[in-house]
């Protein structure tokens, strides 16, 4: 993915097609905090999963808003450090995290986590929110991120999988047995996981969602009229995404580790 320029990892992870849509985001998106990514399942796994938590150092990549980073810093006093590629997103994190009073466990800088991840040393968790192939498939992301987990250290990915005997193929969505054995042959092991069936009231978190992003995309194609294909085709786009991820695969929130 390292040819891959940062907007199009966006767009990607935003189930968009256009680069030209990256910019009006921020708009798009103002009236979601957390993106994708649910912070109250994030918080159950590592309470599940981990103990001391005021000492664990968790690392945020595609961090978004911050909501997850400030609701982990706020509910189990633990620092992180969010990455986010979008300026508005880093700003409005940092701001937010002051209004948490979380600051001082909270940080939030924009970069591009494919270069980043480079620099940085090692945490306790790592969280990858619904941010797609950044680093290549599943093989390939664990093994770029398994040298900056500490020893008993935590992976989460909010992604989604295809059942073995689905009918149809998605791009960038795996099989759940391709999957596993991708998790395996890196030398890491599933711990632990939810579906979107165990969160009560995803499909109306769905619809909610939907409904706000088409009433922005609409606002801006009446602001933008020469644009208006590139606001329709988002909304077309958002749909049909919504209606996979409602009836055809199943999002879920991975738990990975160091194989045992």
């Amino acid at each position: 993915m390292e040819n891959v320029t940062v907007e199009e990892c966006i767009i990607t992870a935003m189930d968009g097609t256009d680069v030209d849509l990256v910019k009006y985001l921020p708009y798009i998106l103002q009236d979601f905090w957390d993106i994708g990514t649910p912070p109250d399942e994030i918080i159950k796994l590592i309470r599940k999963n981990l103990s001391d938590y005021s000492k664990l150092n968790v690392l945020d990549l595609g961090s978004g808003k911050g909501a997850v980073s400030i609701k982990l810093a706020s509910e189990l006093k633990c620092r992180c450090l969010g990455i986010e590629a979008i300026e508005d997103f880093v700003f409005f994190s940092n701001e937010k995290s002051k209004e948490f009073s979380v600051d001082g466990l909270c940080s939030f800088e924009r970069n591009d986590i494919r270069t980043r991840i480079k620099t940085l040393g090692k945490y306790d968790v790592i969280i990858l929110g619904a941010i797609g192939p950044v680093f290549g498939n599943y093989h390939d992301t664990l093994l770029q991120l398994t040298p900056h987990l500490n020893s008993g250290g935590l992976l989460i990915i909010n992604d989604a999988y295809a059942d073995d005997n689905c009918e149809k193929d998605y791009p960038n969505v795996l099989r759940k047995s391709e999957l596993l054995k991708q998790i395996t042959d890196a030398g890491m092991e599933l711990l632990d996981e939810i579906s979107a069936d165990d969160i009560p009231g995803m499909d109306e978190d769905y619809d909610d969602q939907f409904e706000n992003v088409q009433k922005r995309c609409m606002e801006l194609a009446a602001k933008y009229p020469e644009d208006k294909d590139l606001f329709w085709g988002y909304i077309k786009k958002q749909k049909d995404e919504y209606a996979i991820l409602s009836n055809e695969i199943t999002p879920a929130i991975l738990v990975i580790r160091q194989a045992e």
